[in-house]
């Protein structure tokens, strides 16, 4: 062999060598790295389990994870759900919120988010002297109070927006909120105020401490941990986020019981409830919905368990009566008895909060409450489980398939008139959606989570409630160019209802229109989001309804201006258009201008085909802007929260 070719031999052996020798120290490198990521981790959970509500089966729980070797299907349906993310440890496969170094403003006070590795942190106001400084206990400024570096610990909700939790410097497992929200589709944070329905400038919500409240509806087998004693919390839960047991109860005994294959065969073969497990499906219509109640409703403790659901925990059961334990409240009628009616005397406040003056439910998550007055419960079988599921539905809602149609309520009104001749009761064509029984009998005058849902007090649509008492109603939020004159014309005519005394402007100008410049701001946001909902812009036009829209990018209150945004969006011609929502007062005037002027640009090349004082636009498509001026002049300026 010529040594010019054995050099280049041992060349290449050489470069191969130093190839593989490179790969093997990648290989090592890559596997060091991935050990080190797991240590990390592993060392990040077990901190997390150190700050966290103790994770103990406690109290005959043994959490889902039992559930899913017997019940692969369920649990893996169960999973996808916004019910299991509800709580979760500050993982980072848990995490949505941007940690990146920003700083948000809340109520005066800077808070600023980072990210170290897997771990989460916040730059904060030390949220213990806060509280103390909120409820009086110490005198001192605000910007005095002393700044902390504190660790992340937890995080709630993971649909619209997820909010997150810090551990207190000086308690032990005791959980505080960090102020700020992280709103999902928008991928921006916000201050925990702007999140919610509260009048300007309220600084109530600084500090949060999930251990005695969050926790009854946020976790699984919570227990508060109270010690009457020392009056410290020593909190612990069976599982964060709503899991398995809290619709089927604790599950000691099932698996214990369920150990016998034999047993588990017979169950299998036989259509019978197994007596070591509550199936909220075998229970009855009202038991079974009480298994949702026990957070979807308004209740306060009754006073013989208060302490004792504090020192050990939740005392309802899947199964049990509600009303063993809790109070459950609703909204007095005339018809109530005079203490009911005393109560809300004694408390206006409690109940404007949460339910519209004519006694429908107005904040979102009180569904159970609102359903539990409805003829359709009362006197019928309707319970959560008529519509909803958990196990056989699209995780947003937990609709069955259907269910947001018609079929939700032919299952039980099966007559004709109420199917295959539904124009001869709903006086709408049968395909449209107007015949849909939902949006005349569950209209969306319910708030929640930036967006009006289903209200579930299933009613028939009557005037009395708008006229005397301002709630939006179904025929108006989706006939939006309508007056409540010609909703009355045509509810008189039709179904024969009682006609009553109306302003001249409610006979003259659009009731959507008088609700979005001149209510308050409760009946601002539901008409607000119906601006932008398909089949009020199919039945009412869409050219007509930006210059009113735009007027709420400058509303007093934060929520409103997000709902009137979202849904201008959906309007022609503003599908691009962006503005801050929590930017100074003269760029939200920027912004309406913006949008009129976008407006008064698609009139001059089209003009609208409503027009008339009914829609305060006059014949040649030019705005009313005398008369819209008066309306806002009037605006209801009342304060409004919403307990959602």
């Amino acid at each position: 062999m010529a040594s010019g070719d054995l050099a280049q031999k041992l060349r290449g052996r050489l470069l191969m060598s130093a190839a593989i020798l490179l790969a093997l120290l990648a290989s090592a490198a890559l596997g060091w790295h991935s050990w080190r990521q797991s240590s990390l981790l592993s060392q990040n959970k077990k901190r997390l389990e150190a700050a966290l509500p103790h994770l103990e089966p406690r109290n005959d729980y043994v959490s889902s994870q039992r559930c899913d070797a017997c019940h692969p299907a369920q649990h893996a349906s169960w999973h996808r759900t916004f019910h299991r993310t509800m709580t979760q440890p500050a993982l980072p496969q848990n995490i949505i919120g941007d940690f990146d170094g920003a700083t948000v403003w809340s109520n005066g006070l800077a808070y600023r988010v980072f990210r170290e590795g897997d771990r989460f942190w916040a730059e904060m106001p030390d949220p213990d002297e806060l509280m103390y400084v909120v409820q009086g206990g110490k005198k001192l400024a605000l910007k005095d109070i002393p700044r902390v570096r504190l660790p992340v610990v937890m995080a709630t909700g993971s649909h619209h927006y997820q909010t997150y939790w810090v551990a207190s410097p000086r308690y032990p497992r005791l959980m505080q909120t960090l102020p700020l929200v992280y709103l999902v589709k928008a991928k921006r944070w916000i201050p925990r105020e702007a999140a919610f329905m509260r009048p300007p400038g309220d600084t109530g919500g600084f500090v949060t401490q999930w251990n005695h409240h969050c926790i009854r509806c946020h976790s699984t087998g919570g227990n508060p941990g109270l010690d009457a004693k020392t009056g410290q919390l020593d909190t612990s839960v069976a599982e964060l986020g709503i899991s398995c047991e809290a619709c089927h109860g604790p599950a000691k005994s099932h698996v214990e019981v369920n150990q016998n294959p034999v047993r588990r065969y017979r169950a299998h073969v036989k259509d019978e409830p197994d007596p070591s497990i509550v199936n909220p499906s075998k229970l009855d219509h009202r038991l079974s919905s009480h298994v949702c109640g026990q957070c979807h409703g308004v209740f306060i403790m009754r006073d013989e368990f208060a302490m004792k659901y504090a020192r050990e925990g939740e005392l309802f059961r899947p199964g049990d009566d509600l009303e063993k334990t809790r109070y459950y409240i609703q909204h007095p009628t005339e018809h109530s008895p005079q203490e009911r009616r005393d109560d809300l005397q004694r408390n206006p406040q409690f109940f404007r909060e949460r339910w519209w003056d004519d006694g429908t439910i107005l904040a979102g998550g009180r569904e159970f409450t609102a359903m539990s007055v409805s003829g359709c419960y009362t006197r019928g079988t309707m319970s959560c489980l008529s519509c909803h599921s958990m196990h056989e539905s699209d995780p947003v809602d937990q609709l069955k398939p259907r269910m947001n149609e018609s079929a939700a309520c032919t299952q039980c009104h099966n007559e004709p008139k109420y199917t295959s001749e539904i124009s001869s009761h709903a006086f709408h064509a049968p395909e449209s959606s107007g015949s849909n029984c939902l949006n005349c009998h569950m209209p969306h005058t319910t708030y929640a989570l930036f967006s009006a849902i289903r209200s579930h007090q299933v009613a028939s649509p009557n005037l009395t409630s708008a006229v005397r008492h301002g709630v939006p109603n179904a025929c108006n939020l989706c006939h939006l160019d309508k007056t409540l004159a010609w909703t009355q014309e045509h509810l008189s005519k039709r179904y024969r209802m009682e006609a009553l005394p109306l302003t001249d402007e409610q006979k003259n100008v659009s009731a959507a229109l008088l609700w979005l410049l001149k209510g308050h701001a409760a009946q601002r946001v539901i008409a607000a989001w119906h601006v932008g909902w398909e089949p009020a812009q199919e039945i009412s036009g869409t050219q007509w309804l930006a210059p009113f829209q735009a007027q709420l990018l400058k509303d007093p209150y934060g929520v409103v201006r997000y709902v009137a945004e979202q849904n201008l969006r959906k309007l022609p011609g503003f599908s691009e258009f962006r503005y801050d929502f929590l930017a100074p007062d003269a760029e939200l005037q920027r912004a309406v201008d913006e949008a009129i002027a976008v407006w008064q640009s698609q009139r001059q090349q089209q003009t609208p085909k409503r027009v008339g004082r009914e829609v305060l636009i006059d014949s040649a498509g030019q705005l009313m802007e005398t008369e819209v001026a008066a309306f806002l002049r009037q605006r209801d300026n009342r304060p409004i929260t919403i307990k959602e």
